[in-house]
């Protein structure tokens, strides 16, 4: 056979063990039911090396973005090691009172930002601060994570808990309305206990680090560790169910109390600091919240989210509502605080002094 129809007959047949081959891989692939997303293995001896992440920041860009004409930075696809995003949110509601002494401002939920620094999940932060944009940013940046860092900078009134405001406060303007500091006297803080369930819902839609599993963090929530440099992760609690929303138990309560005694004699039976779960879940949940908030703002009652909670799954709530999405209650062991029992159980210290992550 003549030179040049061997090297076309040799050309044909690589183009077509070449195409085989492809479909047979991306048959096998389609199999393995991957997340959309693309890992890398990186490995570095030193934790301020930043060329892996300035390397990472020119592959994944940025794009510029604007909600409700505030810029917002976001990607279609981010990439993280963590299978649980984190979302936090600080809405700037200057100084209050917090409880029968002490006076919340600003500056306290800056102090609390440190523990983000070494939060290893992927973490969403809302905000309508600029000065806690710009130090969480900073503490994040500092922490080597920007990678796993997403700031959804919003004027708050566009969530649906801060359009209630004048509801609210018609509810605790009524004449002898118990005054419980700051849930039942000042309505934004009642409307920022309520956006929790909201801009979790929000991060789940976006889902910008793929992941499966989706938790609520309060600012201070590990606030007894603002002293400590130690890196941690956030991993889902032991027996989960994921049907289920896991929440802290706060106190063994019965079920038959009505929420108008819930409500105003500012009834604690779970925890609001964290919640964890799956994407249906959330989703599913905040559409009940929401309902019940409403609901019980034609009862002409509210507080923050740990009474809508209780009352929500009462004797009453329940046939009111007939929620369709159940709690999963992890109930405190050991002498710590229990208002932080699940948060604790779920915190692995992570060791950084060489680098090794999935990303």
């Amino acid at each position: 056979m003549e030179r040049p129809k061997l090297i076309v007959l040799a050309a044909a047949i690589f183009m077509f063990v070449t195409f085989v081959s492809y479909a047979v891989f991306l048959d096998d692939i389609t199999k393995w039911n991957l997340p959309n997303r693309i890992y890398l293995h990186l490995v570095s001896n030193k934790t301020s090396d930043e060329g892996t992440w300035n390397f990472l920041s020119k592959i994944f860009p940025k794009e510029g973005k604007y909600v409700d004409g505030n810029a917002v930075n976001e990607t279609s696809q981010k990439i993280s090691h963590s299978n649980l995003t984190v979302v936090t949110a600080y809405w700037n509601l200057g100084t209050f009172r917090k409880g029968s002494h002490q006076t919340f401002t600003t500056n306290t939920y800056l102090t609390w930002t440190k523990t983000f620094k070494y939060l290893m999940n992927p973490l969403v932060i809302y905000t309508d601060c600029v000065q806690f944009r710009d130090l969480i940013t900073k503490e994040r940046s500092e922490g080597k994570l920007e990678y796993q860092t997403e700031l959804v900078f919003i004027n708050r009134t566009s969530l649906w808990p801060f359009s209630l405001l004048d509801k609210i406060k018609q509810v605790y303007s009524q004449p002898g309305y118990p005054a419980h500091y700051p849930n039942t006297v000042n309505p934004s803080y009642s409307a920022a206990q309520h956006a929790k369930y909201a801009v979790v819902a929000d991060a789940v839609r976006r889902n910008l680090y793929n992941t499966s599993y989706f938790a609520w963090l309060d600012i201070g929530y590990f606030r007894d560790l603002i002293g400590s440099n130690q890196y941690f992760e956030l991993k889902i609690p032991p027996n989960f169910d994921s049907s289920r929303l896991a929440v802290n138990l706060i106190s063994h309560l019965g079920m038959n109390t009505r929420p108008y005694s819930i409500f105003r004699s500012n009834v604690v039976w779970v925890g609001g600091g964290l919640f964890i779960g799956t994407r249906n879940v959330v989703i599913e949940f905040e559409k009940l919240y929401e309902r019940a908030v409403l609901y019980f703002l034609d009862q002409k009652l509210m507080n923050s989210d740990q009474q809508v909670l209780y009352s929500l799954y009462s004797q009453e709530g329940r046939k009111a509502l007939k929620p369709n999405i159940e709690l999963q209650l992890y109930t405190p062991t050991g002498g710590g605080n229990p208002w932080f029992y699940l948060g604790y159980l779920c915190r692995k210290v992570v060791n950084r002094t060489k680098v090794e992550e999935f990303i």
